[in-house]
Formats: C-alpha cells, sequence, structure tokens
C-alpha cells in the first residue's frame, strides 16, 4: 500500500527502514523522502513506524 504518494513510498519500504534500524520519521527519511513534500502522509507514516517498533520489540521479547 502508498503511504507517500508524493514520492511513491509504500508500506514495505517504511517497514524495511524500520528492520533496517530507523527508530522515528526522522531516521527513516535518512532512507526515504516520505513526508517531505506536501506532508500529509505524517501521521500515516509515524503510525506504520510505530505499528512496525512495536511489532519488532515483540518478537524480540519472544525470543528472550
Amino acid at each position: 500500500m502508498y503511504i507517500c504518494l508524493c514520492q511513491g513510498i509504500t508500506d514495505r519500504d517504511i517497514k524495511s527502514s524500520v528492520e533496517a534500524g530507523a527508530e522515528s520519521l526522522s531516521d527513516v527519511q535518512a532512507y526515504l523522502p516520505v513526508a517531505l513534500n506536501c506532508g500529509t502522509c505524517r501521521e500515516s507514516a509515524e503510525a506504520l513506524i510505530n505499528e512496525t517498533l512495536q511489532i519488532k520489540a515483540q518478537k524480540l521479547s519472544y525470543a528472550a
């Protein structure tokens, strides 16, 4: 699903950035130009980042 239409960035792109170590929108923006144009995707991108971080943390806690 496209999150940022201006830049053509998908949820998979953002999730990959989080899996690679990004922990905030500014971290993701180091990998991708999300929310840098019109900004209407900012909230969706931040929500997806937070959701992905929670899932990542759950996976780590189950592995311990």
